[in-house]
């Protein structure tokens, strides 16, 4: 009957030191990159005779984006101090970027393909770069 004793209590005081071990897991959050610019008038150039326009804005050295692993947030402002998110549409012209690995390309186009549209002036550009672990 002791040795049966001794078993369920030697039983039970493993359970509650195992119960007891502190679990650690490692979290490495890493920092959004914010890169704020300005796109002058004579940014923008056509290659369509105007139907559709756009603008470039280089990367420097130090930004941190990976074209394979990262993310990234484009929004434009119309100097009112309010940004707004790209892709959209505003006052009948489409905007949308692609991103490369050395720059964003932005671009513009009249919601109706078949209309010729006068590209904006200077918009100012906030660039939100998420890096990614893979």
């Amino acid at each position: 009957m002791k040795k049966l004793i001794f078993l369920f209590l030697g039983l039970a005081i493993l359970g509650v030191s195992m119960s007891c071990q502190k679990v650690t897991e490692e979290y490495y959050t890493v920092p959004n990159q914010t890169i704020l610019t300005t796109l002058s008038a004579n940014s923008w150039s056509t290659s369509n005779l105007g139907f559709t326009y756009s603008a470039s804005i280089n990367f420097v050295a130090n930004d941190i984006y990976q074209n394979k692993t990262d993310g990234i947030l484009v929004y434009i402002s119309f100097g009112n101090g309010v940004y707004e998110p790209v892709p959209q549409t505003y006052d009948g012209i489409s905007y949308s970027y692609t991103a490369r690995q050395d720059r964003i390309v932005l671009e513009i186009q009249s919601s109706d393909a078949k209309v010729k549209i006068t590209p904006p002036g200077p918009l100012n550009v906030k660039i939100v770069l998420i890096p990614s672990k893979e």
